[in-house]
């Protein structure tokens, strides 16, 4: 059983767990990753491709988040480094389609809100395409479409902008030492917010 570093309070997700890939067993890693790796195959239309490289990275940098409810991989985030301007980009987010309820989409969401306010972020963001069902999830979450702009296909799409700010209430007081997440000390804070992205 993984580490239940950002398990909530919620009983309705209590047998959900969010962790970072790196926190859990070493047993277990692999396992993960392989489990992120086949999401590009699975659907590639709505995520996109990545090198198994990019997710070893992330993996090491603190970067992949997976989920997991009764033990079980249903899906995962990939994230970026938080930016000189205080942003972390949304980089991929995945369900399992036969795991695909809004539960598992909203847990991750506000586990990743939590990360970013550790890291002393002050905004979220994604792009998805604009023919994904997905946007409506991103919009149910409470993230605003701010712009958009072709994919850099040979016949591209076109894809919309989702911001997501984050209270200032929320973010974690200066560190006295590094968390396990990568950035600062945790803090208590909200309940997840809703999720969107690619494929949820």
């Amino acid at each position: 059983m993984p580490p239940e570093s950002f398990a909530t309070t919620d009983p309705t997700v209590d047998t959900l767990v969010c962790c970072l890939s790196r926190e859990l067993p070493p047993c277990e890693q692999s396992t993960a990753l392989s489990f992120c790796y086949s999401a590009s195959k699975i659907d590639a239309n709505s995520i996109g491709w990545l090198p198994k490289t990019a997710y070893d990275v992330r993996h090491t940098n603190g970067e992949l988040l997976v989920c997991l409810n009764n033990e079980d991989l249903v899906g995962f985030v990939l994230m970026s480094k938080p930016s000189p301007y205080q942003e972390l980009r949304c980089l991929q987010i995945w369900v399992r389609p036969d795991a695909r309820i809004i539960l598992h989409g909203r847990h991750m969401l506000g586990v990743l809100e939590n990360i970013a306010a550790e890291r002393r972020c002050i905004c979220l963001r994604c792009w998805c395409a604009e023919d994904l069902p997905s946007n409506l999830f991103w919009a149910a979450m409470g993230w605003h479409k701010k712009n958009w702009r072709l994919g850099p296909a040979k016949k591209p799409r076109r894809h919309n902008l989702y911001v997501k700010m984050l209270s200032p209430a929320r973010l974690s007081p200066f560190p006295t030492e590094p968390s396990k997440t990568g950035g600062f000390s945790p803090t208590t804070l909200s309940q997840p917010h809703l999720l969107g992205g690619a494929a949820v």
